[in-house]
C-alpha cells in the first residue's frame, strides 16, 4: 500500500479503474505505477483495438511516468499546457506534446489578444479547422516578451509558442502534480478508446482495410472531436 498519510481522502486511493467504473472497488497498491501494474495490464488488453488505431493511440499517450518532469524547470498545468523556466521568471509556453499529436493536421492556431498582459483564465489562443473551433484559456497570469511564429506548431513536435514572464508563485501556485497529470492523461486514454468502440466510423476504414483515416476527427466525427479537444483544454 502507498503511504496514505500523504492522501486526503479515499478518492485519492482508488485505483483509477476503479474511478472510471471498470471494477467495482479496488485501492491502489502500486503508488499509482500504473506502467508496472499488472491489473492494469489486464484491464488494457481487454480495451485493445485492432489493427492501426490501436498503434496510433498508443503513439498518442507514449509517455511513460518516468518520461515527464514534474519539477523546475518544467511545470505542467490544468488545460492542456506546460511552461519550461530558462532565466530567472522567464518561460517557455507551450501545449503538452501530446496535445499537440493529437491536433488535427492544417488546423490553425492563432493568438486571442494582441495585449502582451493576460490574465487567468483569459482565452490565450483559438485553434480551428473544418471541425470546428477550440479556446485555449491563460492557467495563471503572466506578460508575453515574445510570440512565436505558430503556423507550423503541430509539426515536427514543436510545441513551444511563446516565450513569458510569470511571477515564480504563479507558475507554482497553478501547477498540477504527477498524479493529477497522468490521472488526467489515462483518462483521456481510456475516453478515446471507448470513444472510438462507438464511432460510426470504425468498420468502414480501419479494420476492414479500406482507406485509413489521417485525421482524429475523421476517426471520431467532427462533433465528438472536438468536444474532446475541449475537454483536453479545461
Amino acid at each position: 500500500m502507498p503511504d496514505t498519510g500523504k492522501y486526503k481522502n479515499f478518492e485519492d486511493v482508488k485505483c483509477l479503474w476503479m474511478k472510471y467504473g471498470a471494477t467495482d472497488y479496488r485501492i491502489c497498491d502500486n503508488c499509482f505505477e500504473c506502467d508496472a501494474c499488472d491489473f492494469n495490464k489486464q484491464i488494457l488488453s481487454k480495451l485493445r483495438l485492432r489493427g492501426d488505431i490501436q498503434e496510433r493511440i498508443d503513439n498518442l499517450f507514449e509517455l511513460g511516468q518516468h518520461d515527464v518532469s514534474f519539477s523546475h524547470p518544467h511545470y505542467h498545468f490544468n488545460g492542456g499546457q506546460m511552461v519550461r523556466n530558462f532565466l530567472s521568471d522567464n518561460y517557455y509556453m507551450g501545449l503538452e506534446p501530446f496535445i499537440g499529436k493529437f491536433i488535427d493536421s492544417h488546423s490553425t492556431i492563432r493568438y486571442c489578444t494582441n495585449s502582451d498582459f493576460v490574465k487567468k483564465g483569459d482565452p490565450v489562443l483559438h485553434i480551428n479547422n473544418g471541425w470546428g473551433e477550440v479556446t485555449v484559456y491563460a492557467p495563471f497570469s503572466f506578460r508575453f516578451i515574445e510570440k512565436m511564429d505558430i503556423n507550423n506548431i503541430f509539426s515536427k513536435d514543436r510545441h513551444w509558442f511563446a516565450i513569458i514572464e510569470a511571477e515564480r508563485s504563479e507558475v507554482l501556485g497553478n501547477s498540477i502534480n504527477k498524479k493529477s497529470y497522468f490521472d488526467k492523461l489515462f483518462e483521456t486514454k481510456v475516453h478515446l478508446t471507448n470513444l472510438i468502440r462507438k464511432s460510426e466510423n470504425i468498420g468502414t476504414t480501419m479494420y476492414d482495410g479500406g482507406e485509413v483515416l489521417g485525421n482524429w476527427s475523421d476517426v471520431l466525427g467532427k462533433s465528438t472531436y472536438r468536444d474532446l479537444l475541449e475537454k483536453l483544454f479545461s
